[in-house]
């Protein structure tokens, strides 16, 4: 997948989210976002994920096979969808379901056999050392627990491009390695990764950098 954007910025009304960009950005592989709080990072992958539109310039997809999806960002458009899977805010979770519960819905919804849905959200939690919160809510979740279960379940559907806003929120050290190798292992198997962050250990395992500079830099 490649994504063109040209002198793109965002507003409303009269405040400045996202000041102009031009980039270009392509997978598969794991690209870094940075920059100062409030230069429109945040603005810019709701922007990828078509949940904001564009008040200045343009941003286009480039679909890397035939049955991808091409054009500008909407997420009224079925193959935009199924191609982009995003964690920005906290996705919606059902109270009276089981992590794995909601993570098997999720899996089958776009289209996986509730058995190998099953299995692959076993491996999920598993890869990110939750295995042991399967049967609980996410309303007994401390933080951490919680955040790693929110990647776990933007994980269990497809997509050729994964957004994720600061997806190390509330995590040590160690589930930050666990994070990154997971969006790296996605990577290699073909997606493209834009991940925003401000921790140095995850730019430096990144294989590009998009950096929106310090507040009012531009």
């Amino acid at each position: 997948m490649r994504i063109l954007c040209e002198a793109l910025s965002v507003s409303v009304e009269d405040a400045l989210l996202l000041p102009a960009v031009s980039a270009e950005l392509s997978g598969p592989g794991v690209v870094a976002l940075t920059g100062a709080n409030g230069t429109g990072k945040t603005t810019l992958l709701k922007t990828l994920a078509g949940r904001m539109r564009p008040t200045h310039g343009s941003c286009m997809f480039y679909a890397s096979r035939e049955d991808g999806f091409t054009g500008p960002p909407s997420e009224h458009d079925p193959t935009f969808r199924a191609e982009v899977a995003s964690l920005i805010d906290t996705p919606p979770m059902a109270r009276d379901m089981t992590l794995s519960e909601q993570l098997t819905l999720v899996a089958s919804s776009w289209g996986a056999r509730a058995d190998r849905a099953e299995q692959a959200d076993d491996e999920l939690l598993d890869r990110l050392t939750i295995p042991q919160l399967a049967g609980r809510f996410p309303h007994e979740l401390s933080a951490g627990q919680l955040q790693l279960f929110t990647v776990a379940l933007t994980l269990s559907r497809p997509g050729g491009l994964l957004l994720f806003d600061e997806p190390e929120r509330h995590l040590d050290e160690q589930r930050v390695e666990e994070v990154i190798s997971v969006l790296e292992e996605r990577a290699s198997a073909g997606a493209l990764v834009v991940t925003a962050t401000h921790r140095a250990e995850i730019i430096e395992r990144c294989d590009g950098q998009l950096n929106l500079g310090p507040v009012g830099s531009r």
